[in-house]
């Protein structure tokens, strides 16, 4: 009996440790990491977190556009923030962004806006969301 309450026991413990590691980890507090968009509507924008340690903080294996991408989130940027980017569009439409800094957090920031502000949104965005602040 007490062979078979141990064997129980330690499949349990076994199959809960599997389940964490599977388990995308979330940041807790805010971080400054290096991101670049993947696509961008109006405020909504995807990024990819280029610090390959940070990666396991977004969705791994995400498909967009036929691509695969590891360390995926999605953000919402509004008047001033969406300023202090580089994400504004070409001629065509099309963009080409390159990396830059932003401040990551769960915790919304501050907006003022004074102007209306677009709100639609790309399709297949990923589940994980990060408020983020753009650093100069």
């Amino acid at each position: 009996m007490r062979k078979l309450c141990l064997a129980l026991l330690t499949s349990a413990l076994f199959f809960t440790a599997c389940q964490k590691v599977n388990q995308q980890q979330e940041l807790t507090g805010e971080t400054i990491v290096t991101v670049k968009a993947i696509d961008a509507l109006c405020g909504s924008v995807i990024f990819e977190i280029q610090e390959e340690s940070l990666k396991k903080y977004g969705e791994q294996n995400f498909t967009y556009k036929g691509k695969e991408y590891d360390g995926l989130f999605s953000s919402q940027l509004l008047c001033s923030e969406y300023s202090n980017t580089n994400l504004y569009p070409n001629n065509d439409g099309s963009f080409e962004p390159s990396s830059f800094k932003v401040l990551i957090s769960k915790n919304p920031p501050t907006y003022n806006c004074e102007n209306a502000t677009c709100l639609a949104i790309l399709t297949n965005m990923p589940e994980t969301f990060y408020f983020i602040h753009p650093i100069r």
